[in-house]
């Protein structure tokens, strides 16, 4: 076995690393992913999904120290995890301190500033791609109204999910933090399977943090337009997950007992899009997760995301993403 101990972690990651050097000596932010991960989208800078996904769905990192993190927003959404010490962050334009133990969810799209940490502050990034969030899981959990749930729940539906954080003081919960530092400690391990174990302990996580959210009187939340869909919908997430390729309205009506026509106005009327449209959004998830991934040749990643027209691909991932499938792959390859 070569699981590294929570106390190991802490004591690695207190070491500088080549960019904190700079950081302290200058006090000026360096970059620390390349240009091609990062774009500036209405005057702001924007990390992309490609650096940190291509072959994981998490992606762990401690913050570097002594310089202040320019506001950003993600493609992601990312849990800020304050291993020890503390720090100040701007969240949408609301200052926010997360002390030791505090946990910050930080949806996509939300922007955000870290202000410069100390010796001893060590906050811990913690990423995951959408896709951790299963239907099988939201179909557990249907029940609970808690806004980490709202979240989560759009976050499958591939819905923009905007102005969105919150904070968990969850420093006093020892169940809690066993659980962030058992992905850590899984994340950081050279054992078989560890990745796994990390990206499963998740679900566990948001479990215990939307029970956690509903007890605690200190927990801060700030949404925009994030209600609650009906959980109807769950069976026809299902169906797209398992048949996206391929699934027809019809077929989704018929196999969930519905008449076509007011299974499509439900769905309009419930999640503002079309049943065409949610087919898309999955189609487009697999392809970009197979551009990221594989070598497959762009006409392969259409035909296996479930577009069997390459000129109708191209025109929807421009539509969705504001680049080509070749520039997605060519970021990949980069």
């Amino acid at each position: 076995m070569n699981k590294p101990k929570a106390s190991e972690i802490r004591h690695k990651m207190l070491h500088m690393t080549d960019i904190e050097k700079l950081q302290k000596e200058s006090g000026k932010y360096v970059p620390d992913i390349p240009a091609s991960s990062t774009r500036i989208v209405n005057s702001q800078l924007e990390l992309l999904n490609n650096f940190f996904f291509r072959k994981q769905d998490l992606y762990i990192s401690k913050h570097n120290r002594f310089a202040e993190y320019p506001l950003h927003t993600h493609q992601f959404t990312e849990l800020n995890y304050m291993l020890h010490g503390s720090c100040q962050q701007i969240v949408n334009g609301h200052p926010v301190t997360l002390r030791q133990g505090d946990l910050l969810l930080i949806g996509v799209g939300t922007g955000h500033e870290i202000k410069p940490l100390g010796e001893g502050d060590l906050l811990i990034n913690i990423l995951f791609n959408k896709s951790i969030v299963t239907v099988d899981w939201l179909n557990q959990v249907k029940s609970n109204q808690s806004p980490l749930i709202q979240y989560l729940f759009n976050l499958a539906l591939g819905k923009s999910n905007t102005n969105v954080s919150i904070v968990f003081n969850t420093g006093t919960l020892e169940e809690v933090q066993a659980i962030l530092k058992k992905i850590i400690s899984e994340y950081y391990s050279a054992d078989q399977y560890s990745g796994t174990l990390a990206v499963l302990y998740l679900p566990i996580l948001f479990t215990m943090l939307a029970r956690t959210f509903d007890q605690t009187e200190h927990a801060f939340s700030e949404f925009s337009g994030l209600p609650l869909k009906n959980q109807k919908m769950i069976p026809v997430l299902q169906l797209i997950e398992d048949h996206y390729k391929d699934i027809t309205l019809a077929q989704a009506a018929d196999l969930l007992g519905y008449n076509k026509t007011y299974l499509g106005n439900l769905i309009k009327r419930l999640l503002g899009v079309t049943f065409t449209q949610l087919v898309t959004r999955r189609r487009l998830y697999q392809a970009r997760l197979l551009l990221n991934a594989t070598d497959l040749p762009i006409s392969d990643v259409a035909h296996e995301s479930g577009f069997s027209n390459k000129t109708h691909f191209y025109k929807v991932f421009k539509e969705a993403f504001g680049y080509l499938p070749s520039e997605e792959k060519k970021q990949h390859l980069s």
